[in-house]
């Protein structure tokens, strides 16, 4: 495929072409485009590649009516999205998953690229000691508001975790910054509120979901996806290209979001 960047796009070729190299372009295009799109939204976008993951229950849940979550896939499902935090530079998540759920969000030894652990958190209002923490892991990195608790602040940086404070703590400031850093492709793996801002904030190009075999029930029950102000089901936001894979018992439904 041609390279997207205008800088490049085309000259490489060129050059082979004027030294009597015969180059074809547009072998297994779509595959090309797929093995490279989080490079090529990266440079048609100057932002990172978005991808939202969650798993569900069948009734449409994430946790029960009290927060609790784990697991609502299969050992066999994990292990496939820590293949895919190995392919991405970040994981991204809100401070209420950090604690309600103190995760690692590392590969788990899938794979030899630990991402970028970020955490967004308007005033630092986060555990003293959680997973996250621990830089010997992965390195961790917060953005927060502009007047965050200061102990906490300043215990974090004790820590050696890299605190960033933003004028307005938004996911698309993040994704500005991560795109800053050199990242290609960020992971969502946050709750549904802040799903649903970065969804609403174009910081979402692609959806893996699973779906677990499991009813949970639950007016109270957290979903994926919190208020995107539709109303109507024709508003609904339409998933194109979608794939579906199994996964031990567990289904996993891919798409990619409208522009």
């Amino acid at each position: 495929m041609i390279d997207p960047d205008p800088r490049v796009s085309g000259s490489g070729i060129e050059r082979l072409r004027q030294h009597q190299v015969e180059v074809t372009v547009g072998v297994e295009a779509e595959a090309c485009q797929q093995l490279n799109e989080a490079f090529v939204h990266r440079i048609q976008h100057q932002r990172p590649f978005g991808i939202l993951k969650y798993a569900m229950t069948l009734d449409g849940k994430i946790a029960t009516q009290t927060g609790h979550s784990a697991w609502v896939t299969s050992p066999t499902a994990r292990r496939e999205v820590h293949r895919l935090r190995d392919r991405c530079d970040a994981v991204i998540v809100g401070g209420n998953t950090v604690r309600q759920d103190n995760p690692h969000l590392t590969h788990h030894g899938q794979g030899s690229h630990p991402p970028l652990r970020v955490v967004m958190s308007r005033q630092l209002y986060l555990p003293q000691s959680a997973h996250l923490w621990d830089q010997g892991e992965a390195p961790t990195v917060i953005f927060c508001g502009p007047e965050p608790d200061p102990e906490m602040h300043q215990h974090l940086e004790k820590q050696g975790v890299e605190v960033v404070r933003l004028e307005s703590l938004t996911p698309a400031a993040v994704m500005a910054d991560l795109y800053g850093r050199g990242h290609l492709a960020a992971l969502w793996e946050c709750g549904g509120q802040l799903a649903a801002a970065a969804i609403a904030q174009h910081c979402v190009q692609k959806i893996w979901a699973f779906v677990a075999p499991k009813i949970i029930g639950g007016e109270q029950a957290p979903s994926p996806v919190g208020e995107l102000g539709l109303e109507r089901m024709d508003q609904a936001i339409v998933l194109d290209e979608p794939q579906v894979t199994t996964y031990g018992p567990d289904i996993l439904i891919t798409g990619y979001l409208a522009p």
